[in-house]
C-alpha cells in the first residue's frame, strides 16, 4: 500500500506508464474546465455589476453637471450614432476572434488525427520491418554452421 492508501500500480511496458500519466492529466484537465467556467462566469457577473452601478452614477453625474452645459439633444444623438458603429465594430472583432478559435481548435483536432493516423501506419511498417529482420535472423541462426577439424 503507498501513502494515500491507495494500491501502488502495476505496469506492464513503458507504454503503459506514459497512457495512464497523460489520461490522468487529461482527465484532471477535464475535471476543471466547469471551475474555469464558473470562475469566469462569476467574474462576468461581477464585471457587469459594476458596469451597471457605473452607469447608475453617470445619470446622476449627467443631471448634476452635464445638463448645465447645454448639450443639445442632436449632440446626444449624433455621439449614440457614433457609438453605435463602434459596438458594432467590436461585436464584429470578437466574431471574427471567435471564428479564428474555432478554426485553430479544429485545426489542432486535425492535426491531432493526422498524427495518430500517420502513427498508426509508421508502427505498421515497424513492426513488418522487424518480422522481417527477424525472421531473417531466426534462418540464419538456425542454419549449421560450418564447422572445420577432422573428421
Amino acid at each position: 500500500m503507498s501513502e494515500n492508501g491507495k494500491k501502488p500500480e502495476e505496469y506492464l511496458s513503458i507504454c503503459d506508464v506514459w497512457k495512464d500519466s497523460v489520461h490522468k492529466i487529461i482527465t484532471k484537465m477535464e475535471y476543471q474546465t466547469p471551475i474555469y467556467l464558473q470562475a469566469y462566469t462569476q467574474v462576468h457577473t461581477e464585471m457587469l455589476r459594476c458596469i451597471d452601478n457605473l452607469f447608475g452614477t453617470c445619470y446622476l453625474w449627467q443631471k448634476q453637471y452635464f445638463d448645465k452645459l447645454g448639450i443639445t439633444k442632436e449632440a446626444v444623438d449624433q455621439y449614440g450614432k457614433m457609438y453605435d458603429e463602434f459596438v458594432t465594430n467590436v461585436t464584429k472583432a470578437m466574431d471574427v476572434y471567435a471564428n479564428y478559435q474555432k478554426q485553430q481548435a479544429d485545426a489542432m483536432v486535425e492535426t491531432m488525427e493526422n498524427g495518430n493516423k500517420y502513427l498508426h501506419e509508421y508502427i505498421g511498417m515497424y513492426g513488418k520491418v522487424m518480422s522481417y529482420w527477424m525472421s531473417q535472423f531466426k534462418t540464419q541462426s538456425s542454419q549449421p554452421t560450418g564447422q572445420s577439424g577432422p573428421a
